[in-house]
């Protein structure tokens, strides 16, 4: 029903001035933020939303409270104490648990997001990132903002008493309404102390993409069918042998037949290859299998995709003998209509009426 009514581009806040389109595909799971540099470089980014921060969030409480009872334990049997001999042994104790509680509950963001380009503990494990609203890395004074104000963003709190019962112990928990309608009310999902700070919370997975290598040697495409086609190489190998085919260019042929050496000859023994082929051809003939030559899922059964684009008319060989086999209609004509075939002296017979 609300698809039907559905006109135009929906957009929260007036902070973001990009619309984003909540019908389309893309949108309807996730939503990305896209950021122009002043180059005209676009950048695109995934935001974290509620169910990717609240995890971080809780990890960084677990490690905040391990080194508070760490720091309180060590305190405790250090013998501080006798520093302060106008103080009472507990009093001395009570001062230095919290002050340490302060420093560590403001600051443990502060000390992180700063120099670990946006991340902390939490965030590292749950894959997420704080950066600035135009794409660069986080400042310290924009994580001692949104840091700072952390405290707003968990309001209102919460009395036990009021929720269970009146003889409940009288302990405040935050409840986190104010940071979730921000999040709700925000294209960027962005809490009270991104809105004052200018960052946003992005998700930190970087897909690899394999680089693009026009081999030009003809020995390379002839060297890949000597690859058993059962020959599986793993994930790390793969990237190995894409990053050696974009940059062996670059490289002094001493330097790249050298280090292809290292590479290829475990596979080439494995694979029972001449011990005189060229490393460098082996890895570059690696590369055209993985990336170039190797076929992809066939929707269509009467197409071929070998990593090449094929044309309609272009006869493509058949596996079962030498004959070249056309993409065009092979189908035959009707009787009536097939044509006669021709003798040597140009006249016509029908068919079958060979002398």
């Amino acid at each position: 029903m609300l698809a039907s009514f559905y006109t135009g581009p929906i957009q929260f806040g007036p902070l973001n001035s990009v619309p984003i389109d909540l019908m389309s595909p893309r949108n309807a799971i996730d939503l990305t933020a896209t950021i122009t540099t002043p180059e005209n470089i676009q950048f695109e980014y995934r935001i974290a939303g509620p169910f990717r921060r609240i995890p971080a969030f809780l990890v960084d409480l677990l490690v905040r409270f391990i080194a508070f009872l760490a720091i309180f334990v060590a305190v405790a049997c250090s013998g501080i104490t006798q520093l302060f001999p106008f103080l009472s042994q507990f009093a001395t104790i009570g001062v230095v648990i919290l002050l340490t509680y302060f420093f560590i509950d403001w600051f443990y963001g502060v000390f992180f997001e700063t120099y670990w380009n946006g991340r902390t503990i939490g965030k590292w494990i749950s894959k997420i990132q704080v950066i600035s609203v135009d794409g660069r890395p986080i400042s310290a004074y924009q994580a001692t903002i949104r840091n700072f104000l952390r405290l707003a963003d968990l309001a209102p709190m919460m009395s036990l008493a009021a929720i269970f019962a009146n003889d409940a112990p009288p302990f405040l928990f935050p409840t986190g309404l104010v940071a979730i309608l921000c999040m709700v009310f925000t294209t960027r999902f962005q809490r009270l102390g991104d809105l004052a700070a200018g960052t946003m919370v992005v998700v930190d997975e970087r897909a690899w993409v394999p680089p693009k290598v026009k081999l030009e040697d003809p020995r390379v495409a002839s060297l890949s069918e000597l690859i058993p086609a059962n020959f599986m190489m793993s994930r790390s190998m793969v990237r190995a042998v894409a990053l050696y085919a974009e940059r062996r260019m670059r490289m002094p042929m001493a330097r790249r037949m050298e280090l292809s050496a290292i590479l290829a000859a475990p596979l080439m023994a494995q694979l029972g290859l001449r011990e005189d082929t060229s490393p460098d051809l082996f890895l570059c003939a690696l590369y055209y299998r993985e990336f170039v030559a190797k076929p992809i899922a066939i929707t269509d059964s009467t197409s071929v995709d070998v990593g090449i684009p094929i044309s309609q008319a272009t006869p493509v060989l058949d596996t079962a003998g030498p004959k070249p086999v056309s993409h065009e209609s092979t189908s035959t004509p009707p009787p009536d209509l097939a044509p006669y075939p021709q003798i040597p002296n140009g006249q016509q017979i029908p068919n079958g009426e060979y002398p």
